[in-house]
């Protein structure tokens, strides 16, 4: 399975089923883009996906980034504890 900072696409995908039909990604992180028309829009659903994750990468931290890290580390039952 992939890091939580790395995301593959897989190329797009030609789904024909009784009900639905079309073009879709997928990507490591989980996303799955709506079925689209051609496989251009899918690609192009593909490449949005992946600058949008690239720009929450690069996002500033801030002081209090290590606070916030070790919080997301615990676990629930420690977080309900101290509020």
């Amino acid at each position: 399975m992939a890091d939580a900072d790395e995301h593959r696409m897989e190329a797009p995908y030609l789904v024909t089923d009784t009900n639905r039909k079309g073009w879709g990604v997928k990507c490591s992180c989980g996303f799955r883009s709506p079925l689209l028309e051609t496989k251009d829009e899918a690609q192009a659903a593909a490449t949005g996906h992946l600058d949008e994750a690239a720009a929450v990468e690069q996002e500033p931290k801030g002081f209090f980034a290590r606070r916030r890290a070790r919080r997301r580390q615990r676990p629930e039952w420690m977080e309900r504890r101290r509020g």
